[in-house]
């Protein structure tokens, strides 16, 4: 750097002093006017109290104002699902009936299978792939298909079934947050039999709706709050047929009754009450189950399609979803509501009977909504991801999903599992749903 010679040292502190009498004038005259100006406005004057201030009452000071103009950020949950469009998500995952027979069940059981500790049976192992699907949605929802008979037994296979509790501990373990449990095989065992297994499901912090001990408990809706504070979901349920048996009193399971039955149309309106019940109790969507009993069709039954319809006609549903038939069937899209028929069945014993073959395969759902939490008219269905599943793993019993990718191997061989991938992905896909929406369920692209 040069240095300055003297003269222009002298020359500048001469500007300099030239200038700093004036600047100071001027500072003096700022402060003052802008002490006034302040005065005036009714602010508290520089270092000073405004003339509002002498009674008590707290000053506020420009910059609190500003700053309680300043919105609060919106706060955003989009769950566990990959690509939340909107403020909050919740994704629910559904799957099928959980269908246990003695041929099943006699694979897990334990040392002493009368055992009343929990230890007669361990099916631990045959729920525990489903966990990294589970852990991928905010809600799981089962199907509870049957009964449970009490600890240590007896157990009975079909037609009246009372199986072992413990098939409701390792539905806890996995993760299924609740059930429904209305379904044809809920009378089997009659009011002691919902008793029990309701109070199994208690105990196992499940929370369940479609059976009921009192008529109060039947007249309230299930309304769950998603665990990563999306929103909350209204779950109802409802089944056709209780295998030619009739519930006493009637309220103890709820029913979605065929047409030409005195009791259809109170059905559907009994639905459409709770679920209106649901939203009054801060549900943002409500989704309802509906058991059928016409089996192994890879096609919606015309009470299903009816019955479905009808509840879709009356705006209170955002997602209806089929059980019973133990066979995959289509998705529709009908008068925005977004319907899926059948998902077969979660996990059930092997058959070998001809044409009943879809009875050892089903379809695990995740179905996300998205919206605003507390913002009605703002939430839609945005994605339904589908997965075909099958109830053995190279010949031993364990749920077992046949996705494209592969994340966990193959669960019968590669030629048989490509088949029945493609068979179920025709049959789910065979109403042109939206691409946009309906998509398979690839876990891996997901990075779990």
């Amino acid at each position: 750097m040069r240095h300055m010679s003297q003269q222009g040292r002298h020359r500048a502190a001469r500007t300099s002093r030239v200038w700093v009498v004036p600047a100071a004038v001027l500072l003096v005259a700022a402060l003052v006017l802008g002490c006034w100006a302040a005065v005036g406005r009714g602010l508290p004057p520089i270092g000073g109290r405004s003339s509002q201030d002498s009674g008590g009452s707290p000053a506020v000071s420009r910059a609190a104002t500003d700053r309680a103009a300043v919105p609060a950020p919106v706060v955003e949950h989009h769950g566990n699902s990959p690509d939340c469009p909107d403020t909050d998500c919740i994704a629910m995952l559904v799957n099928g009936d959980l269908l246990f027979h003695k041929n099943l069940w006699k694979h897990f059981a334990g040392p002493n299978e009368a055992a009343t500790d929990g230890t007669a049976f361990d099916f631990d192992p045959l729920f525990e792939p489903m966990r990294r699907y589970i852990d991928a949605s905010d809600i799981a929802v089962c199907n509870f298909e049957t009964p449970v008979a009490p600890r240590g037994g007896p157990y009975a296979d079909y037609p009246v079934f009372n199986i072992p509790p413990e098939v409701a501990d390792s539905a806890a373990h996995v993760g299924y947050t609740a059930c429904t449990t209305a379904t044809n095989h809920w009378w089997d065992r009659g009011a002691d039999g919902i008793a029990r297994t309701l109070a199994t499901l208690d105990q196992n912090h499940i929370l369940h709706t479609g059976a009921y001990t009192s008529q109060e408990a039947s007249e309230k809706p299930l309304v769950i709050d998603s665990p990563t504070g999306g929103g909350k979901l209204g779950l109802i349920a409802g089944t056709v047929s209780l295998n030619g048996a009739t519930a006493d009193p009637d309220w103890m399971v709820d029913r979605l009754r065929d047409f030409g039955d005195p009791h259809h149309q109170s059905d559907i309106d009994r639905a459409v009450v709770k679920a209106n019940a649901a939203r009054e109790q801060g549900a943002d969507v409500v989704a309802i189950t509906i058991h059928s009993i016409n089996e192994y069709i890879d096609y919606a039954d015309s009470w299903q399609v009816a019955e479905a319809h009808a509840l879709a006609d009356t705006g209170a549903f955002d997602l209806i979803y089929g059980t019973g038939s133990h066979s995959a069937q289509p998705i529709e899209y009908y008068n925005g509501t977004w319907i899926i028929y059948g998902l077969g069945n979660a996990l059930t014993v092997t058959t070998h009977i001809p044409g009943h073959q879809s009875n050892n395969e089903g379809v695990t759902a995740r179905v996300q909504f998205a919206g605003k939490k507390g913002e009605p008219g703002t939430w839609r269905v945005s994605r339904i991801d589908w997965l075909p599943t099958a109830s053995e793993r190279q010949g031993t019993y364990q749920w077992c999903p046949m996705a494209s990718d592969h994340p966990d191997g193959l669960c019968w061989n590669e030629a048989e599992d490509q088949r029945i991938h493609s068979r179920i992905q025709e049959v789910l896909t065979r109403n042109n749903p939206d691409p946009n929406v309906v998509r398979e369920w690839r876990i891996s692209e997901e990075g779990r």
